[in-house]
């Protein structure tokens, strides 16, 4: 039986994700930190401008996502470096799940299988004047 990865092995699976996106447009991974407690988790430069991001990846049908109080420490960090902050909200789906049109397999992130990702790009956050 296939087994299902855990948290934490989702997570780094989002990065992948997103290390590809920033690399495809033009960014500097400057670090990348897998352990999900540690903020930001990738540091990339664009055109000189560091960028602050966090990232968060949930299996179908959730979507990552970011209490209030985790984006203002992302905000307040970058703040202390002159970066601009970001979040990156994945969905992953069973891409087999996807194929077969079964919901519940949809659900199920195997190692070693294929997957369909959501994922609309950086949202950047700024402090409200």
């Amino acid at each position: 039986m296939p087994q299902l990865m855990t948290k934490e092995e989702i997570h780094e699976f989002g990065l992948q994700i997103l290390s590809r996106y920033l690399e495809a447009n033009a960014y500097e991974i400057e670090m990348m930190h897998p352990n999900m407690q540690m903020f930001p988790h990738i540091i990339a430069k664009k055109n000189g401008q560091l960028v602050f991001i966090i990232a968060a990846t949930d299996v179908y049908p959730n979507k990552g996502s970011f209490a209030d109080s985790e984006k203002a420490a992302l905000l307040e960090n970058a703040a202390k470096f002159d970066a601009q902050a970001a979040c990156a909200y994945l969905g992953i789906a069973n891409a087999a799940g996807a194929k077969a049109k079964d919901k519940e397999l949809c659900g199920k992130a195997y190692k070693d299988a294929d997957f369909l990702t959501d994922f609309g790009g950086l949202e950047f956050i700024y402090f409200k004047d």
